[in-house]
């Protein structure tokens, strides 16, 4: 069985931040929501957790599109090894702030790949670690009332309004948005697919071109 047409890559999440990194990056994915419940046994470690939820998320979704290159992903905040996923309420995620504040924690995606055909599948994790800020009252009463933080794994977020309360980052950004880049452009690799043929208009390899599109003569 070949793989389907339909859509470069199906992305197994509801999650529009994902969504929006893959298509900035050039590739424009079919959107299926996996449903499966986002609960892991206690005791097990962020980065496993994540990674767990990954697998679970894609399997759910390639059994729907056995033809289909599937991605699933799950992101958590690991603080002093506690994972903190989307607050139920505005008042959790005050609890989460008045932790977060002034410190550092560790952004982990997992990702989960699936490719339907051969029946192949990748599994890794990304972490990067943020350094929050210290919002004032003020300033974390009015992100509380935004919304924002209640759709966000940690209750924040780097793009959004929550991004002056985040210092610094050290690792890769596009994971801290929930889905690394590249990370995926490796696991892509590993199963023989070139993250830029999955792009909407696939680039072929060739002469350098100039930018109305004729090829560069180089001179001595």
């Amino acid at each position: 069985m070949g793989r389907d047409a339909a859509a470069a890559l199906v992305l197994a999440s509801s999650s529009a931040v994902r969504r929006r990194v893959l298509r900035d990056a050039g590739i424009d994915p079919e959107v299926i929501v996996s449903g499966v419940p986002e609960t892991f046994e206690a005791g097990l470690g962020t980065a496993a957790a994540v990674e767990l939820l990954a697998e679970r998320k894609a399997s759910a979704v390639a059994s729907r599109r056995p033809g289909a290159l599937v991605l699933g992903c799950d992101s958590l905040l690991d603080v002093d090894q506690v994972a903190f996923g989307k607050p139920a309420s505005a008042e959790q995620a005050r609890q989460m702030w008045q932790q977060l504040s002034g410190r550092e924690a560790t952004l982990f995606t997992g990702h989960c790949l699936i490719d339907g055909p051969s029946g192949r599948r990748r599994r890794a994790v990304a972490g990067t670690v943020v350094r929050f800020a210290v919002p004032t009252d003020r300033e974390l009463a009015a992100y509380l009332a935004s919304g924002e933080p209640l759709a966000m794994a940690g209750a924040f977020s780097i793009d959004g309004l929550g991004a002056p309360f985040v210092a610094g980052i050290d690792g890769d950004p596009t994971n801290v948005l929930g889905l690394s880049l590249p990370l995926l452009r490796r696991m892509l690799a590993d199963l023989g697919v070139a993250i830029t043929d999955l792009w909407r208009t696939p680039v072929r390899a060739g002469p350098a071109a100039t930018r109305d599109g004729q090829e560069r003569q180089d001179t001595p």
